[in-house]
């Protein structure tokens, strides 16, 4: 296991534990305003709406236990990410270092954006219900069956399931390396028909202001406790008034950001590409780094990486939530790749090849993949200049001590 101690490593999960305590605490005032509480409480008060089906819940589940429904969706937050932060070290770390996983590019990413109580460590556990489902014993019609009622969950949960998700099932397989070819595609895309079905319906009754109106109004008791005297809760705020949104006006706000100057897309393709870079270096680096299966194992990961990001690549046109995209890109690249799955031969063929021509090896040995790097390289919640700067875990952490003074 890659669980190799340096003090960067026990620095920098110490500063993760304080972030988490810290987002922990400033959840109990979040409410109308916010977007992390209004996404887990959008529910079907005004008729079926994306995203709902968690609201619902947290909805049936308030009025029986009396828990106030902020805490409710807190704690499922929490949980999820704690879930997955325990899965991660426990069967990552054979490949990927400690340092790697718990950094800003991976799960650092939602303490330090503060978007732990958000639904995208609740999409990555069924991913990972999926994957276990699809290299499991049942009998392949009950694992198929399983699969859809967990995508589907997981769609109506938040629809970016559908894109880290249910093109790499279809497409990449275990490592029995089954031949890629129409018949297989063609099979394993019918199989997934319910989840496609139940993506269409949720993109077509994605929701309208009246909707939202709706769900607003039915958590005005829950607003008026969590900021009371608020004069605006009567009006629907954050995610929830995201409901009436479409995707022409997402399309419309990407394409404002990316060409209103260079700045911004240059800023925000430099972090994915230093987090790709840093992604490959960390990978496997407690092994012999040049060895062969070092190097092959790198392979597979960078093809995994890039076949995600090409099947994730939809939400950076539809939503401005790059650091959740990366978070989402990597993050699922690891459960894939650690529960044994690999992309279609050609992919690694190629990676290799780039591999070759580009001396990767010559590079990695040159530039060792320490773990004191990650405390510095962090993704910027806004873009400009001064979040870029502070970003990093020790930067952050820096000017959270300087402000006491």
């Amino acid at each position: 296991m890659s669980t190799r101690f340096s003090p960067s490593l026990a620095l920098l999960s110490g500063l993760l534990v304080f972030t988490i305590v810290i987002q922990l605490r400033s959840t109990l005032s979040w409410g109308h305003e916010n977007y992390q509480i209004t996404e887990w409480l959008i529910n079907y008060a005004g008729g079926f709406v994306r995203r709902g089906l968690p609201g619902e819940l947290i909805w049936h589940l308030s009025k029986l236990t009396g828990i106030q429904a902020n805490y409710l969706a807190i704690f499922a937050g929490f949980a999820c990410y704690l879930a997955l932060v325990a899965w991660f070290l426990r069967r990552a770390t054979p490949t990927f270092p400690a340092s790697i996983l718990l950094s800003c590019i991976i799960l650092g990413m939602p303490a330090y954006q503060d978007v732990i109580v958000r639904k995208d460590c609740l999409g990555l556990l069924l991913l990972l219900g999926c994957v276990s489902l699809d290299r499991s014993k049942l009998p392949r019609s009950a694992a198929i069956l399983c699969i859809n009622v967990l995508a589907c969950l997981a769609v109506l949960a938040h629809e970016a399931f559908m894109f880290y998700v249910i093109p790499a099932l279809i497409l990449f397989s275990a490592r029995e390396r089954e031949p890629l070819n129409r018949l297989r595609i063609i099979r394993r895309s019918l199989a997934l028909l319910p989840v496609v079905g139940c993506f269409l319906f949720t993109t077509w009754y994605h929701g309208t202001p009246a909707i939202a109106k709706a769900v607003n109004d039915s958590w005005l008791p829950l607003w008026q406790v969590i900021a009371p005297g608020n004069p605006h809760i009567s009006e629907p705020a954050a995610a929830i008034q995201a409901l009436g949104w479409t995707s022409a006006q997402g399309f419309s706000l990407s394409y404002y950001l990316l060409t209103t100057g260079f700045y911004q897309p240059l800023a925000w393709a430099m972090v994915f590409m230093v987090s790709f870079v840093l992604f490959v270096l960390y990978t496997n680096r407690d092994a012999d780094r040049n060895s062969h299966p070092a190097m092959e194992m790198r392979i597979q990961v960078t093809a995994m990486l890039l076949a995600q990001l090409v099947f994730i690549s939809p939400l950076f046109l539809l939503g401005v939530d790059y650091g959740r995209w990366l978070f989402l890109w990597v993050a699922s690249t690891i459960i894939f790749h650690t529960s044994g799955i690999r992309v279609p031969v050609w992919l690694e063929s190629l990676v290799a090849a780039a591999f070759r021509r580009a001396r990767v090896s010559v590079l990695i040995e040159k530039v060792p993949a320490r773990d004191w790097y990650l405390l510095f390289f962090g993704v910027p919640v806004c873009w400009n200049m001064h979040n870029f700067l502070v970003a990093g875990p020790v930067p952050r952490h820096l000017e959270f001590i300087l402000s006491w003074f």
